[in-house]
């Protein structure tokens, strides 16, 4: 049987390519890819199944999106699509594979009809060293669903090498998830009805930012030239854990309530000021489901607190309620973002704001599997810097590295990224050391740092 595409899936066919015979053959979105150092004595036959292994019981990317009959795209599974083959490449310096391949491969846009689902390519790069990229086709995959197939992979491996192991659970079936979603439920008509109202306060005009040295505030095109980043050092980390903890919140969610503050510091002349910024979730909104692969990821928009009208916000009260109000945003119900946009929703948000969680310590049968270093994830950047968004605001983490705040920006929008990242991090120790100061005084505070 077939299913409806989810949410991200019918986001990209809004923007897909397709054949003469109907079928979509690309869409715009890059892969999700990730870029692994492995160290240690690799057998590469044994990496070759454990890729299959690890990949062949996972529905989503068995399947593919198929026009079938009445002239509609359905997700239809399909048992005989490879889903995904291990390649080699060239052994050679890091850098080197890098740039013969592997940037390439993580960029390179899938057929939706002839490629399969997952690309391995691995390179050696010295002694008992080697590169591992994993790119997925985002209309099958999102970031979560990489973690789950590196862990699988990694299980099988070990398994294989002769290592005691417990076998990893069976993915839950993406096609049984897919299916819960009623076009016609109560649930899903009110998240219809949420979103659009979340969309219709981001077309408000007066709601778009302008920073200080902006060089034109009707930019429709942009491209993220630039960027800053900022290192938490233990002290801030401590506040900002502290912080989040009296929130009720996490890192993750703490931090979009400040970037929300620095980006709604500059709206033009909305009051009270609040620019709906973009974010991404998980999708998975029951706890059964968390395990689930699958394009999942939901991209929501930004709502403000309850009494939004409200002229004494304290900062501390702010940042609690717009937490409690975000996380009580509900799940899209299979629905996608890009399916109630308006051109005007659509012209006036300039921001996103996304959180990549660190791998962790990995490990198989001898081997050291680590995250890309930054001087190698560097070299792995695109060349092409066009986006959708104006500011890229990150949060990056890896389990032996400082907590990294980054922002990539359109130049003629915010002119430096440095005193917007350290607002960012000014206000985190002004929230923790004084909840109590009033949100003005917290909106003039943010705005200092560009003088």
């Amino acid at each position: 049987m077939d299913a409806e595409p989810y949410g991200l899936q019918r986001e990209m066919l809004l923007r897909a390519q397709f054949g003469p015979d109907g079928h979509p053959t690309s869409h715009r979105y890059p892969p999700v890819h990730e870029l692994l150092l492995i160290r240690g004595p690799l057998d590469t036959s044994l990496l070759a199944r454990a890729v299959r292994q690890a990949t062949e019981g996972v529905d989503v990317l068995r399947g593919r999106l198929r026009l079938r009959g009445g002239g509609t795209v359905r997700w239809v599974p399909d048992g005989g699509r490879p889903p995904a083959r291990l390649e080699e490449l060239e052994p050679g310096p890091a850098r080197q594979v890098i740039r013969a391949g592997l940037r390439a491969a993580a960029e390179a846009s899938f057929h939706l009809q002839e490629d399969p689902a997952a690309r391995f390519l691995l390179a050696r790069t010295g002694p008992d060293e080697h590169l591992l990229l994993i790119a997925l086709d985002h209309s099958c995959a999102d970031g979560r669903t990489l973690v789950l197939l590196l862990r699988h992979l990694l299980h099988r491996y070990a398994a294989l090498a002769g290592e005691p192991a417990v076998a990893p659970a069976p993915f839950p079936a993406f096609l049984s998830f897919a299916r819960q979603f009623d076009a016609s439920s109560a649930e899903r008509s009110a998240a219809r009805a949420y979103w659009q109202e979340a969309l219709g306060r981001a077309a408000d005009r007066r709601r778009r930012p302008r920073f200080p040295g902006a060089k034109d505030s009707v930019v429709t095109s942009y491209s993220t030239d630039a960027a800053a980043q900022l290192a938490l050092d233990d002290g801030d980390l401590a506040v900002l854990n502290r912080l989040a903890q009296s929130a009720g919140s996490d890192r993750h969610r703490l931090l979009l309530a400040v970037t929300q503050l620095v980006v709604s510091a500059w709206s033009e002349d909305a009051e009270p000021p609040f620019v709906p910024l973009n974010y991404f979730r998980n999708g998975r909104h029951r706890r059964g489901w968390l395990n689930v692969p699958g394009p999942l990821a939901e991209h929501a928009v930004t709502v403000p607190p309850a009494q939004e009208a409200q002229e004494t916000w304290l900062l501390g009260e702010w940042v609690e309620a717009f937490v409690r109000a975000n996380a009580a945003s509900p799940p899209f119900y299979g629905l996608s973002l890009r399916e109630l946009e308006t051109p005007e929703s659509d012209a006036q948000r300039i921001a996103v704001f996304n959180f990549l969680p660190p791998l962790g310590r990995l490990s198989a049968a001898g081997l050291r599997i680590l995250p890309c270093p930054p001087e190698l994830a560097a070299a792995m950047e695109p060349e092409d810097r066009s986006a959708r968004f104006a500011l890229r605001v990150r949060l990056l983490q890896d389990m032996d590295a400082p907590l990294i705040l980054r922002i990539e920006h359109d130049p003629r929008v915010l002119a430096d990224g440095t005193p917007f990242l350290d607002a960012a991090v000014g206000l985190v120790r002004t929230a923790a050391a004084r909840p109590g100061l009033p949100l003005a005084e917290a909106y003039r505070r943010i705005r200092q740092h560009w003088t």
